[in-house]
């Protein structure tokens, strides 16, 4: 089976959480996921795709270690919010890697201060900015300049992320 035939005959049903453990015991069926989620194929398969791998790495985090620059390299380039929303969360659930280091950074940085983006894609970029500004206190300034410009009248997940943010980052 590969990972678009699984996402033709599971995604009406969204129940794809139940299928984790097919993925994660089928190293050329995980391997074909990650393709499909970082593809340009057309919707629903990147976005479910890469949904699935975000429920992956909320379980089974180690197994996604090794395709992070994938991740990475997709989060650069794409332009789909939903695709963005997914590997980003998956990144910030793994641990911070030096591949494309400063890139991601400032992409993650215009994610948060692009108040065009999905909110979901604001609160997981802000959540992987935890793990940067841990690395680097330097930027902590800057990321907060960016978060006191944002409008008082914001969705509560974005005041509940960056209250995290900067509780986390008090603590360097």
């Amino acid at each position: 089976m590969k990972a678009k035939d699984f996402i033709d005959n599971m995604f009406l049903t969204r129940d794809f959480s139940k299928h984790v453990d097919v993925f994660v015991k089928d190293e050329k069926l995980l391997i074909d996921l990650v393709k499909t989620a970082t593809s340009n194929l057309p919707h629903p398969y990147p976005e479910y795709a890469s949904w699935l791998i975000t429920h992956i790495a909320k379980t089974q985090p180690q197994v996604l270690e090794k395709f992070q620059e994938d991740f990475i390299d997709c989060v650069m380039t794409s332009k789909n919010q939903s695709v963005l929303r997914n590997l980003v969360n998956t990144t910030q659930l793994l641990s911070l890697i030096e591949y494309k280091e400063s890139e991601y950074l400032d992409k993650l940085i215009t994610f948060i201060k692009d108040d065009s983006n999905k909110v979901a894609l604001f609160v997981y970029a802000l959540y992987k900015l935890i793990q940067f500004a841990h690395k680097y206190p330097e930027i902590k300034n800057e990321i907060e300049g960016i978060l006191l410009l944002k409008p008082q009248e914001m969705k509560p997940s974005m005041r509940v992320a960056i209250i995290r943010y900067l509780k986390e980052v008090n603590k360097i």
